[in-house]
Formats: structure tokens, sequence, C-alpha cells
């Protein structure tokens, strides 16, 4: 094939237009030649030669041209968009076409360029890039926005962006903060989208504090003093940043709100958490949120209860009243309940032994806020510590104390001793000190009635516990009338120095006044100092040296038992004279102790009747009283 290059006119050639589509079929017809037309050569050529007819065998560049042996024409299939130009058909070597055949292939853009990020947000991003560099005969209408959301995401999970005009730069909103994307664009025009273009570079969206809340699964006290609380976190997408940790906060329910106390758990992995040192049975609003660089969640929030604790002790624990066997006290609720209160525990502690009383219930001793309570059968005149202390249904609470003696309880009666006549209008009358008393024996009220009368007349005598004894002469009373007597003793309160505490009387005595009484009936001087107790201590001393003297005499008699008959019958005739002279002391000694109070008193030949007031001594144990009665 010979290439011929000549210098042709193009603007006084005619133009044949062909406008085609990439992937149809067109023929280009050759000006000037038809199917009569005489052709010994021809040549079809663009900047290049794409076919020829030479020595009657056709030539073609490209498998798609077919050089039509009829008429000569071109016939391209399928067209691409690169097939457009301006073709000249040269016959028998001509230098000029009779028509120059321009031909237009339309297709689809080619890509545009990578898709640059020149700003953006948590939220958005300005997209730019360039137009495709051949738009294939066909102006761009608009562009096609995809977007791929993470580094393996597909291209369809996200609608595409369809913009509304040919402009090469975007603002995509409605992203996803802390986001990687990257996007890509296609061209579109007439005959359709062209490929796509190469995907931007990956980014990501700027950071937004947490939206999401993490989700409390356990919420509960583990002691009086410490809470537990357990979580889930929230959905990733909803973190927007890098996640960082929890932050816990906690406060009293019913103070001030602003008073709260905060805990940073700086590690994303942990989803619970013990919360220590807090107050005793208090309700606590706990708050928990995740975080990130740009700040923190959304709050999920419960309201736990610390569990009860130890009550405080009572206050006011005061002594109110104090008697020989009871002490009533009160006191009031402990400044920390730390639970509720279920009652109070009294208890009592007197020589070394504690005692407990039943346990008080709440309602059934306040009045006023205050707590009242009584404890009886006490022992007169002894020390008690009392304890009171709260209880709830898990624990017993501190203790107050108070210590107190509780007062004295009257004398025992006191015994008569002695009643006699003392003259036709008097009687003398003495008794020994009560047996059981406490602290101190202060009085002596006797109590006597001429029993024709009902009414009874009473003097007071003052006592005291050092004398064993006391006696008395009451004058001026009625001859010839019966009289019934009896003495009580009393103490003052240890209490209440202004309370006289009167024991119980003794057992009553009647007696008779009559003339000439006081000869037949004197007043007895046996004064009966023994105590029982000494009583019992003296006859078992007596007892011991009486088994003494038996062992004795039976030793010395084995000793003796080899002396002479005389010796024998000596010893003999002293012992009896011994038993006898024993035997005369017991009834000496058995009619003084049998005092007959209608007898007179005959000592050493001595018959003893009234002896005046003045010769009745007063010693240290026996205290003798002249009254004048009526």
């Amino acid at each position: 094939m010979c290439a011929r290059h000549a210098v042709i006119d193009i603007e006084s050639i005619p133009m044949v237009r062909y406008i085609a589509v990439a992937g149809g079929n067109v023929t280009l017809s050759c000006p000037g030649v038809n199917e009569h037309s005489l052709v010994d050569s021809l040549v079809w050529r663009t900047s290049q030669t794409v076919a020829e007819y030479v020595s009657g065998v056709p030539l073609v560049s490209n498998q798609r041209i077919t050089l039509l042996p009829d008429n000569f024409s071109l016939h391209i299939r399928p067209t691409v968009a690169s097939d457009t130009a301006e073709y000249n058909c040269l016959v028998n070597d001509r230098h000029s076409p009779e028509a120059i055949v321009d031909l237009l292939v339309q297709d689809v853009p080619e890509p545009s360029g990578r898709p640059l990020v020149l700003s953006f947000t948590s939220r958005s991003v300005h997209l730019s890039w360039a137009h495709s560099q051949d738009p294939r005969n066909a102006p761009v209408t608009n562009f096609i926005i995809e977007t791929r959301v993470g580094e393996n995401g597909d291209w369809d999970e996200v609608a595409p962006i369809r913009t509304k005009g040919n402009s090469t730069s975007y603002q995509v909103g409605g992203l996803l903060p802390f986001t990687v994307y990257s996007f890509r664009v296609i061209a579109i025009n007439e005959l359709g989208r062209s490929p796509p273009s190469k995907e931007s570079y990956y980014f990501v969206t700027l950071r937004e504090a947490p939206t999401g809340k993490p989700i409390t699964t356990i919420a509960h006290n583990t002691s009086a003093t410490s809470l537990y609380i357990s979580w889930k976190p929230p959905p990733p997408d909803t973190i927007l940043g890098e996640f960082l940790g929890y932050r816990i906060t906690y406060r009293t329910r019913d103070r001030n709100p602003d008073d709260v106390k905060e805990i940073y758990i700086r590690d994303s992995s942990v989803e619970s958490h013990e919360i220590h040192n807090l107050e005793t049975y208090t309700q606590y609003l706990v708050s928990i949120q995740v975080f990130n660089p740009e700040g923190l969640g959304p709050p999920t929030t419960v309201l736990v209860m610390t569990d009860e604790g130890v009550p405080s002790r009572p206050r006011n624990l005061s002594i109110l009243e104090v008697t020989s066997t009871t002490i009533r006290i009160s006191w009031q609720e402990p400044d920390r309940k730390n639970g509720v209160i279920h009652g109070y525990r009294v208890y009592y502690v007197y020589q070394n032994q504690t005692l407990l009383h039943l346990p008080i219930l709440k309602s059934d001793a306040m009045q006023n806020s205050i707590y009242y309570y009584t404890l009886s059968s006490l022992k007169p005149f002894t020390d008690y510590r009392i304890i009171v202390a709260a209880f709830s249904l898990k624990y017993d609470g501190e203790p107050s104390e108070v210590s107190i003696r509780t007062d004295i309880a009257g004398p025992s009666a006191p015994r008569f001793v002695n009643l006699t006549c003392y003259s036709e209008d008097a009687l003398f009358l003495a008794w020994r000190i009560p047996q059981h008393f406490y602290n101190s024996v202060n009085h002596y009220i006797v109590s006597y009635r001429n029993m024709d009368y009902t009414r009874s007349r009473e003097i007071r005598i003052s006592a005291n516990a050092s004398i064993v004894e006391t006696s008395v002469v009451l004058q001026n009373l009625t001859t010839d009338s019966n009289y019934e007597l009896k003495v009580r003793a009393a103490s003052i309160s240890v209490v209440n120095p202004n309370k006289v505490i009167l024991g119980p009387y003794s057992e009553s005595k009647k007696i008779m006044l009559h003339a000439n009484c006081d000869q037949q009936q004197p007043p007895s001087l046996y004064h009966h100092y023994a105590d029982y107790d000494l009583i019992v201590l003296a006859g078992a001393v007596i007892c011991c040296f009486g088994l003494l003297l038996i062992i004795l005499a039976i030793v010395l008699w084995k000793k003796c038992f080899t002396t002479s008959y005389t010796n024998e019958s000596d010893s003999t005739q002293s012992d009896l004279k011994q038993s006898q002279q024993q035997q005369h002391l017991q009834q000496q000694h058995q009619q003084q102790t049998q005092i007959d109070w209608k007898a007179t008193c005959d000592t050493n030949g001595i018959i003893q009747t009234t002896v005046p007031v003045t010769k009745i001594l007063q010693n240290g144990n026996h205290r003798h009283l002249t009254i004048d009665g009526d």
C-alpha cells in the first residue's frame, strides 16, 4: 500500500456528516463514487490510512472495518468513540476528495478524576474532582457520588447521591462521626454512565460526644457502706470517638444535687464496679456514662440503697424516778438510726450479773418522741448499771449507760422484849432493833390504843442503829383498861431526805392496867441481846467445846485405868458432886430465861417491884424513855 500525501484546501470542500452511537454500525459512502464508477485505486484515510483498494484487492487497518466492494463504502462495526474523525475518500490517486466525511461516534463519558477531600466535619465532607478527559462526544449532564463506609464496606450499602448539575464539587452530608469513608464519582451524559472514578483516599470524620447509654444489668448493696453496679456498653456506632472508658457519679437522693462524687474508669473493657465509703442505710442515685475525647455521653441512672448498719447510741438516757424496787428511765432515738429501729433492749447489771428485760417495741413506749420504761422487782439499796441499746432486724446498736442506786426499803418489824405495868396509869415497854434494815434506822413509831375505843395514838421516837434496845414508859393512861400496843421502825430515804420510809408493825401486845399492878407485874430487867445468828454460832462453839472435853475425858480415863479403887471412888464422888452442881445451874438458867409477863421477879431472894423513872439507867446498848399518855 502506497501512501500519498497532498495539501487539501478544506474550506472549499463540502462536508458530509455522519453521527453514530458507540457499539452500533455505520457505513460511510465515498463521495463521487457509485456502482458504475470506474475505480482503479481508492484510499480511505483520516490522519492515517484506514482502508485502500489496490489492484483489485481491498486492504483494511482494523478488523472492525470493511471496504464494501460494490461502491467502496467504509463499513465500521462496531463503532467506538475513537472512530470519530474526518474521513477522506481519494479515488484513482486524486489529491482531494469530492467531500469530507465527518463521523461523530457518541459514547458514555470516560471516568472522572479521583475525588479529593477538601474539608470535613463530624457529619459532612466537601469533595472535588476533575471532569472526564474525554466526554465521548456527549456533554456530561450530572454525576453520581457513591459512598463506602469503612475500608471493606460495599459501595451499595449507602444510597448513591445524584448531583443536580455537572459541577465537579459537592458537599456530602448525613455522615456519622468518627467513621471511615471513601467516595467515587460516575459521570452521566445522554448515552449513560461512565465507569466509576478512582475512589478517594480514606478519611475519618471528626468526633462527637457519645450518644449511646450504658445498659445497667445489676445494681444492689453489698454492705451498709458499699454498692455494686454492673452494665453493658452502648452500641459501638454511638461512641462517636475513641472509647476511653466510663464515668460513674453518685449522690444521696434527698440532699444537695450539686454534692456529687465521681469515679473515672479509663478502661472500656470494664463492665462492673463497687462503690465504697457510703453512708449507712441511705438512698443513692448512681449514674454511669461513656466518654471519648470530645466529652461525655448521656447517663443511665439507677436508685440503690445501702444496707442497714449498727444504730448509734440512744440519746439523753435519764433517771426519772427511783424507789426501793423500781427505776424509771427515759431516752430518745439515736442520731443515726442506720436502718429501721424495731425496738430497744434494756439491760441492768448488779453484783456482776447482767439481766435482760424483754425487748421494748417502738410503738409500745414512745410518747412525744421520748421513750419511757420502768425496771421493777429490783433489790433495795443496790447499785445498778442500766444499759439501753436500739436494735434493728440485723444489728444491736451501740449502748447508752447510766448508774444508780435503788432507794432503801422499810426496816423489818421490831420485836418486843418487855411489856409490863409500870404503875396504875403507866406502862413500861421495850423492844429490840429490827433484824433487817437498810443503811440505818432513824425513827420508831409506837402505836397504842385503849381497847374501849377504836382510835389509836402514835408517838415518834428518834432512833440510832447503834442502839440495840429501846424502852419507853407510857404515862397518863386510863386505869382499869386494856391496852393494845405495837411498834414499827422507819428510815429516811437515801434518794429523798424529806421522805420517811415506814416498816411493818410488830406483833401487837395486850396488857391490863389496874390499881397496884406495878407490885404484881414489875418490869423485867432481862434484856435478850442475843441475835439469832449469834445464838446459833454460840451453840456450835459450845458443842465443839463439849466434844473436845469428851475426847479429853476418854483419854484421861484410859490413862488412869490402873489407879486404885479408892481413887476411883473419890473420882466418882467428885464427878457426882459436879453433876449435881451443873443440874442446879441449869435449873436456875431455865428460871431466868422463861419470862412470865404477869409474875414477879425474884433474884437472889430480892423481889423486884415498881422502880422510879429516875432509877432506870441508860447505857450504850439500851435506851429508856418516859412518855406521857392520856
